[in-house]
């Protein structure tokens, strides 16, 4: 039942920003999409991180937190996710590093152990961020925090893949959700509809913090 209900979930949010996708399409100067504007508690959480530390969500208040929740044996959009993650990284100026957290939240059981998740950081190249924080657990740890944020985790038949609920999530410094980004990667050949994820990172959290100013 458990299982029905985070599918539904992740059937709305998949059909919602389709609609909106192709509704854009359909006029005549059609804007680009930049996610999807969302508000209340992001829920706290206590997980371990790549160096066997725990780590709870509230550690991170005053800050803005990108989070998302990552395979950590895919081998298609996570890897490309981590490709934005960096290349958002890379566009803040000394003083925004600092107020920027990166979260990603396994959600491969069978490869959830600290070691599991150090040796995705490495293989990523997401160590080249400070901030960046790869949290993992056991299944009882893990599951609570995937309902939370609506996020399913499901073997796919063939066995040895898994599909689970893509996108971003964007708090702001107060542990407020802000945006949901479920986005076209790259902007190749669509760049009218879809801006990279890593532009749609560094434009709203800039917002974000720019707000925090006043």
């Amino acid at each position: 039942m458990k299982n029905w209900r985070i599918w539904l979930i992740l059937a709305s949010v998949v059909i919602a920003g389709t609609l909106a996708y192709f509704s854009l399409s359909s006029l005549d100067n059609p804007q680009p999409y930049e996610g999807t504007e969302i508000s209340g508690e992001a829920l706290d959480f206590q997980l371990t991180d790549q160096n066997g530390s725990l780590v709870n969500l509230s550690d991170f208040r005053g800050k803005v937190v990108v989070l998302t929740f990552m395979d950590s044996k895919c081998e298609d959009t996570c890897p490309l996710t981590a490709v934005h993650f960096r290349e958002a990284y890379r566009q803040f100026d000394q003083n925004e590093t600092k107020q920027v957290i990166f979260l990603g939240v396994n959600v491969y059981v069978e490869a959830s152990s600290v070691a599991d998740v150090l040796e995705t950081t490495r293989a990523w190249h997401l160590d080249e961020i400070p901030g960046w924080y790869f949290l993992t657990g056991n299944y009882e740890g893990l599951e609570p925090v995937w309902k939370d944020y609506g996020v399913s985790a499901e073997h796919n038949p063939d066995g040895n893949s898994l599909m689970h609920t893509p996108g971003t999530f964007l708090i702001d410094p107060a542990g407020q959700k802000r945006w949901y980004i479920s986005t076209v990667i790259s902007g190749e050949g669509n760049t009218e509809l879809a801006l990279p994820l890593s532009d749609l990172l560094v434009k709203h959290i800039r917002e974000i913090l720019s707000e925090s100013k006043h």
